[in-house]
């Protein structure tokens, strides 16, 4: 049976009418709020509204572990929904600003505790200091249940960057101070303190210059490696006061005499070439040294925005008939069919329950003109990946170290994108006989060394791929053993025979017959790609002159096409393509 207690003669508005409430036992902590949030209403927080209100609060001092005047600040907060100043806090329960003030230390308190958040309340006069509850305590409340803060400490940094990502973005789209968010980002750095990223900001004095860090790391993991990637000195205006610290920032921002900027941290964005002395990003320093662990995956950026300047679509990629020997045939169709999108997933998930590797690296080598190149990309299109094209003279750097950063920065960027596709893309390495040769054991010069480290680099990165990478080159007596070996496919691209030859010239030079194209198929020995040659020439002399070429001058463009007798070979197989 219910206990029940009468309480009478404590009507805060004089009515003589008497209250009942149930025993602690039977209270929930909605409804043991709801009746102190009544009974607080003008009350002054008089020792007769304790006296009231004994039995609540007994029962939430036990539920929640908070102080009477804590408890009552809180049910005001759940009422209102929305952030009170000290003036409103007051105005509830009947008493003066100053006279709510005396609880300081109650509000201190509950803000250590993460139960609240500093936030502007606006009153008819304007905006005025005042405070929310933290994000998921009326949840917590409304099933019965005390609120947990969020956990902290003990995040390595992916987990690190990804928690500042989500609350600094919801702070942004919740218009909350930027000081709050400051408070609380410097929480997060010291309960991480161990963290690279974390060090750094502590050595750092003010406030501000840790946000700062902070900020441009933010900026980093919201728009990684697209054109938005960079804080403009526009949204630090924003968020930071103008006062002399914050202005003396800010000049030393445009300047260059940041301390963030002298010490290798933030650099100004480069934007074709220029630097934008009002825009920041993070250098590669800070993302080894202080991010080394980190991947920005959750990018609000599309991959295909993130990849503009090194991806190709493979919707983009127009079909293009090849023309295979028979043997080649074989191998380029298992190729296609081996990485389709219905297949693969299930060849990898075998391979790892195996405790084998996932990726599949593959070599195409053959002559000049024998079409590897157009075979990757036909591939890509018949498969529906991506294609991420490395420029490999491009990696090449003059500076001690950097070409090695640059190999490193094209497969983190790889396995980001990996991340953030729907189909994994293709890798590709054009033209990759200087990288994948034998490497120098007498080392003479720098270039060399460095050319060595980048192979060093690449083997390891292809030792983990989880992706597609594919490799072409014209030569492969040179090849390293090492790279031999982690080649899973490895197939060879030989000049067409003549009657593949043939079927490249008809498809070539629209209305040849086939006696003609058998004709110049026999008398030349030629690529697929020397055939566009002349297929090219034909059509530009057609521009010219407003006459097709006869049999006759297709055969002077064959002759003139040759360098010299040697390039004149026979091959055994092949197909075509540039």
């Amino acid at each position: 049976m219910d206990t029940i207690i009468d309480i009478s003669d404590f009507n805060m508005e004089g009515n003589n009418e008497k209250n009942t409430i149930v025993a602690p036992e039977q209270w929930t902590i909605i409804t043991a709020l709801d009746y102190v949030l009544e009974q607080a209403r003008g009350s002054k927080l008089s020792n007769e509204f304790l006296q009231t209100c004994n039995s609540p609060l007994e029962f939430l001092r036990s539920a929640l572990g908070l102080t009477d005047i804590q408890i009552v600040i809180l049910a005001i907060l759940v009422e209102a929904g929305e952030p009170q100043s000290w003036h409103q806090l007051g105005e509830f329960v009947g008493c003066s600003r100053l006279s709510m003030m005396v609880y300081t230390d109650d509000i201190e308190n509950l803000l250590e505790k993460r139960w609240l958040v500093k936030r502007g309340a606006h009153e008819h006069r304007g905006w005025y200091e005042g405070y929310a509850l933290e994000h998921g305590v009326v949840t917590a409340l409304r099933h019965n249940t005390t609120f947990v803060p969020e956990k902290l400490d003990g995040l390595d940094e992916q987990q690190f960057m990804d928690k500042l990502e989500h609350h600094v973005d919801r702070d942004i789209e919740n218009h909350v101070n930027f000081s709050e968010t400051e408070g609380w980002m410097l929480q997060l750095v010291k309960a991480n303190s161990t963290l690279p990223l974390c060090r750094q900001v502590l050595t750092l004095n003010d406030i501000h210059e840790q946000s700062l860090l902070l900020m441009v790391a933010f900026d980093y993991a919201q728009w990684a490696g697209s054109e938005d990637e960079g804080l403009w000195l526009a949204t630090i205006d924003k968020y930071y006061p103008s006062d002399f610290e914050c202005n003396f920032m800010r000049r030393q921002l445009e300047k260059g005499n940041h301390c963030l900027i002298r010490c290798g941290y933030i650099e100004y964005k480069n934007e074709d070439g220029i630097a934008n002395t009002r825009r920041y990003v993070l250098t590669r320093k800070a993302k080894e040294d202080l991010l080394a662990a980190y991947e920005p995956s959750k990018s609000k950026v599309p991959v295909a925005e993130i990849s503009s300047r090194f991806m190709k679509s493979h919707t983009s990629i127009k079909a293009k008939e090849l023309f295979f020997n028979a043997v080649d045939q074989q191998q380029v169709d298992r190729l296609v069919d081996l990485l389709s999108v219905d297949h693969l997933p299930e060849i990898q998930q075998r391979l790892e329950q195996e405790g084998m590797r996932t990726g599949f690296a593959c070599l195409f080598y053959g002559a000049p003109g024998t079409g590897k190149t157009e075979t990757v990309l036909q591939l890509a299109r018949l498969t529906g990946r991506d294609i991420v094209q490395v420029d490999i003279a491009g990696l090449r750097d003059k500076y001690v170290g950097e070409s090695e950063k640059n190999i490193k920065a094209v497969f983190a960027h790889y396995r980001a994108l990996c991340k953030n596709s729907d189909v994994t893309p293709i890798l590709f390495f054009n033209e990759a006989d200087g990288i994948i040769n034998k490497r120098i054991d007498n080392i003479t010069h720098s270039v060399d060394k460095m050319d060595n480290a980048m192979q060093n680099i690449i083997l390891q990165e292809i030792e983990n791929l989880e992706g597609i990478l594919i490799a072409t080159t014209n030569l492969t007596s040179n090849l390293d053993s090492a790279f031999e070996r982690r080649f899973l496919f490895k197939i060879e691209f030989h000049k067409p025979e003549p009657d593949v030859k043939a079927k490249i010239w008809m498809s070539m030079v629209k209305g040849m017959s086939e006696n003609d194209a058998h004709r110049l198929a026999t008398k030349f020995d030629f690529s697929g790609g020397q055939i566009e040659n002349i297929a090219r020439k034909r059509t530009i002399d057609y521009i010219l002159t407003g006459r097709q070429a006869t049999l006759e001058e297709l055969e002077d463009f064959c002759r003139v096409e040759f360098l010299n007798s040697k390039d004149q070979f026979r091959p055994v197989l092949g197909f075509t393509a540039r």
